[in-house]
């Protein structure tokens, strides 16, 4: 571990300050931010537009590397998962994903989760510590420096290891400079936060990042059934959540993300019950077939109740779709993300 401070855990003023202290001109974190973030350039050497007693002085004080990737795996769809070093031994997951025209960034928040959902792998972990701003950016670096020149187009989803909304305080250090113009620039409409339901966290979220893309993580139509398998469920109730979805219209529709369960949550009346609990909301449901971990003891639907399930919301008027998840073979399917478990060995 560096004594030295990380690049990649400051924000562009605290760079601007650290900078300036060693006499470089305010303009320099700029250009710094420009070869980091837009360029995906992390050795000062490389820095061009920079003197070279600058880059000499920032390398002496600074860290400017990424979290080393010590394993990488990928499927015959293009699916890579990354397994990624961190500074005191511990380690996360981040998962790229080849879509038709783009490339989706799955992003890690924690170390392992404490949520403890009964149908996800990180949960089996436990939690460790929360994530810092630096070791989310490093996450998304090295995927996009792993991306061939022209393949740069991305979404960002937010739905890896942890719960996003409590690390606050990484999540909206990294989300500030993932969205600056002179951080990576990309659209915070290309951005979405997946959560289990952090009420207060929410608030703060949308207050900050108005355009950012909600995923909720739903997967039960009942109150019960949902602290059944979420037990988060038991402190942050389930309706002043779907209340304060109802209070204001947003200029985006709140993705509701249900995990089918076989014989758990996925009959006609749990879909009639989900399209009556949703009403008033501007709502997409994505349903995902539950994909297996090696923790767990839960079972995949069989296909005509996934379609039953799908038709009963498409009759009351839902957008829906199935997501099959991509990338189950390389265990970095949703609920899949886990660098050890009490109960397997899961890489």
């Amino acid at each position: 571990m560096s004594d030295r401070n990380w690049i990649l855990d400051l924000s562009l003023p605290e760079l601007s300050d650290e900078l300036q202290a060693l006499g470089m001109k305010p303009y320099t974190a700029n250009q710094v931010f420009q070869w980091v973030y837009r360029k995906g350039v992390l050795s000062p050497e490389l820095w061009t537009n920079i003197g070279k007693r600058h880059r000499e002085r920032i390398a002496g004080r600074f860290r400017t590397g990424a979290n080393p990737v010590l394993r990488e795996t990928g499927d015959r769809e293009g699916t890579r998962k990354f397994l990624i070093g961190l500074d005191d031994g511990l380690r996360v997951e981040a998962v790229l994903i080849r879509e038709k025209n783009h490339h989706t960034v799955c992003v890690s928040f924690q170390v392992g989760c404490p949520l403890a959902c009964r149908f996800c792998a990180t949960g089996a972990m436990g939690f460790r510590r929360n994530l810092t701003s630096g070791e989310i950016l490093s996450q998304i670096l090295i995927l996009k420096n792993a991306l061939v020149p022209g393949e740069e187009k991305l979404n960002l989803v937010f739905m890896g290891m942890g719960e996003p909304l409590l690390n606050y305080p990484g999540l909206k250090k990294a989300l500030e400079t993932i969205t600056s113009e002179k951080g990576m620039a990309v659209s915070p409409r290309n951005v979405t936060v997946s959560t289990a339901g952090i009420l207060d966290g929410l608030r703060r979220l949308e207050h900050d990042f108005p355009l950012v893309k909600i995923a909720f993580s739903l997967n039960a139509s009942s109150q019960a059934r949902r602290e059944e398998l979420m037990p988060i469920a038991k402190t942050e109730k389930l309706e002043p959540i779907l209340d304060y979805f109802r209070s204001h219209k947003r200029r985006h529709r709140i993705t509701f993300e249900y995990v089918l369960i076989g014989g758990v949550n996925d009959t006609a009346g749990d879909a009639r019950a989900l399209a009556r609990m949703l009403r008033g909301i501007g709502a997409k449901i994505n349903l995902i077939p539950y994909n297996p971990t090696p923790a767990a003891t839960l079972r995949v639907p069989d296909p005509d109740t996934i379609d039953r399930f799908l038709d009963i919301l498409h009759d009351r008027g839902y957008t829906a779709i199935v997501r099959w998840s991509k990338g189950q073979s390389i265990r970095s399917a949703c609920g899949q993300l886990a660098t050890e478990s009490p109960a397997a060995e899961i890489l």
